[in-house]
């Protein structure tokens, strides 16, 4: 397959269901795919029958088709080469999906491609998935299967894999944050690490609540999951075999996209702001969606819109400070799914996907 050109007229492409269309991240997606020179999405979903209804923001001509309709088809391409499928659909039903799919494809899902945006395949401990979600795992036997979604860290294993699990957009905020400093040993295990993040309204769905209703949230923000987030169980699995005594509050803030993170991070060594920031530019030095800001903080308008992620690094007392922003529609969704598939498939890694904010948001 071609992969030297970004021409779609020049390139093979590859056939692409997107399951669960009408959310969030499914028509976040479909409108990424419109600038990729390989990728031919299918629109898939059980609630809507006109892609402009649910989707009018997303111009090009992409096909819809029903749930029944798509595996077909499915299954009918697979039988003349690859193939690549997205799951944006709710937690459960994405493992649920994969294990109906898997038994009616038989031999075929080998010339499949995967993509999960759920955290159906995040974890690899199924009990630490039943104690995160409050279920069951729908498709345990297939979780080892699953490369974990996040290219900084899992490059290698994502290329090399057929499926992967794209990371949570808090979990992606929260790696890119705190790993660096983890991995180099300068953080004391011994103190909590105090993790504060603030999301936006996007981050709730599609389907409306009293959370994202506007005149609820607008010009309001609020703390939630006091108990502990669900996307810290994806930091945990990330640190072991450490056990840092992580501390994160979740908060929804009073607009659409991004994810703003402070986390005040306890230092076991001496160590100065030029330090931590030359060890954090070391570490993501050859990162086409990370940077780490020379001077200032890191705001929401650098990235939003786009997929990548800003940092910030300050140093008080025995305190490391680390900022991190990104819009958890790309970065931390659709644009992560889209930046794995690309590895997978050995595409450039940058096919389909923005790297400049919009600046006004």
């Amino acid at each position: 397959m071609s992969t030297a050109v970004a021409s779609k007229s020049r390139v093979e492409t590859v056939p692409l269901w997107v399951f669960g269309a009408s959310g969030m991240l499914g028509g976040e997606l479909l409108r990424l795919l419109e600038t990729h020179p390989a990728f031919a999405p299918t629109a898939v979903s059980r609630k809507i029958t006109s892609l402009a209804d649910a989707q009018p923001h997303v111009r090009s001509q992409v096909a819809l088709s029903n749930v029944d309709d798509a595996e077909r088809a499915l299954g009918r391409a697979l039988e003349r080469g690859p193939a690549a499928l997205a799951l944006s659909l709710p937690h459960g039903e994405s493992g649920e999906l994969f294990a109906r799919l898997r038994t009616t494809l038989g031999s075929r899902l080998d010339n499949l491609t995967v993509v999960d945006l759920a955290a159906d395949f995040r974890l690899a401990d199924p009990a630490l998935y039943r104690a995160t979600y409050g279920h069951a795992h729908p498709c345990v036997d297939e979780l080892a299967s699953f490369a974990y979604g996040l290219p900084e860290f899992h490059r290698a294993r994502i290329a090399a894999s057929k499926r992967t699990a794209a990371a949570g957009c808090f979990a992606t905020a929260l790696q890119l944050a705190v790993v660096p400093a983890a991995r180099a040993g300068i953080l004391d295990e011994h103190m909590p690490w105090i993790l504060h993040g603030v999301t936006g309204s996007s981050g709730s769905g599609a389907e409306p609540k009293p959370g994202t209703h506007h005149p609820y949230r607008h010009a309001n923000l609020w703390a939630y999951s006091l108990d502990g987030h669900r996307h810290e169980a994806e930091l945990a699995q990330a640190l072991e075999p450490a056990h840092a005594k992580l501390h994160f509050v979740a908060h929804s803030g009073p607009f659409a996209r991004g994810i703003h993170l402070t986390c005040a991070l306890p230092l076991a060594k001496s160590l100065s702001t030029s330090e931590a920031h030359a060890l954090y530019a070391a570490a993501f030095a050859d990162e086409p969606f990370v940077e780490v800001v020379e001077t200032g903080v890191p705001d929401l308008r650098r990235v939003v819109g786009s997929n990548r992620a800003a940092l910030g690094l300050n140093v008080r007392g025995d305190v490391l400070t680390v900022l991190c922003t990104l819009d958890n529609l790309v970065k931390g969704g659709a644009g992560q799914a889209l930046q794995c598939l690309n590895l997978m498939f050995g595409f450039p890694e940058t096919w389909g996907l923005p790297r400049s904010g919009l600046g006004v948001v």
